[in-house]
């Protein structure tokens, strides 16, 4: 059980949820082939805490456990996690007797072979393109894996039918209940002004949102009004 910590007071997304339950529940299809779900969108758009909350939300349902691995593709170049250092990483998480070989092809063998017969969900985060999370798929049914990339990952859709999931932009009654789980209804009502001023400049992204909310909860003297001027 390798998930970080989800987002306590996630919100909205109900739709996006609804596609991955669907996959998950996708009958026949779940049963013959490995069930492949790219979580897609711009940077700061809450991919991640999506992945996380519905994995958190599925995770008894896999009865061998789940795998998690930050790719770090959206860092740079020297940051990005290889495929084969990422096989090494799921292959030690697996518990996998004996030594782990240096050839990738023969690391990528070995991970598909530990995954046979298991059922497992794995998550993929932050995939920089289709060739560094093609080689960390599993290789027969029993399987879900999760990727989140900022690419569209096009190839892993033509090639292994890969289900996109669009992660986009919070709507306004979104927006409003996230602040309202971070700052509580009290200060909401008593600067509605001020905060649809603060969701407009933040424009649904969930990062800005957050950010916001925070410098609002660390320092009690600045008031919405002042937050909304600076954000304008």
């Amino acid at each position: 059980m390798q998930l970080p910590l989800g987002t306590p007071d996630f919100v909205g997304r109900s739709a996006q949820l609804a596609q991955l339950d669907g996959l998950l529940d996708g009958g026949p299809r779940r049963m013959s082939a490995v069930v492949i779900c790219v979580l897609t969108g711009p940077s700061g758009i809450g991919k991640t805490a999506l992945a996380l909350h519905w994995a958190h939300r599925v995770a008894p349902r896999f009865a061998d456990g789940v795998l998690y691995l930050d790719l770090r593709g959206s860092r740079p170049d020297d940051q990005v996690v290889a495929p084969s250092d990422a096989l090494g990483s799921l292959i030690q998480a697996l518990d996998v007797p004996g030594d782990i070989p240096c050839d990738p092809a023969a690391r990528a063998g070995l991970y598909r072979s530990a995954l046979a017969g298991r059922r497992m969900l794995i998550v993929l985060d932050d995939a920089r393109d289709a060739d560094q999370a093609r080689p960390l798929l599993p290789g027969v049914a029993g399987c879900m894996v999760v990727v989140t990339s900022r690419d569209r990952l096009s190839c892993l859709v033509a090639a292994e039918a890969a289900r996109p999931v669009v992660v986009d932009e919070l709507g306004p009654a979104e927006a409003w209940n996230l602040l309202r789980s971070r700052l509580g209804e009290r200060r909401l009502a008593t600067e509605r002004e001020a905060l649809e001023s603060i969701v407009a400049h933040c424009a649904g992204s969930p990062r800005a949102l957050t950010a916001a909310a925070a410098c609002a909860a660390t320092d009690p003297r600045l008031s919405l009004t002042e937050l909304a001027r600076q954000l304008r």
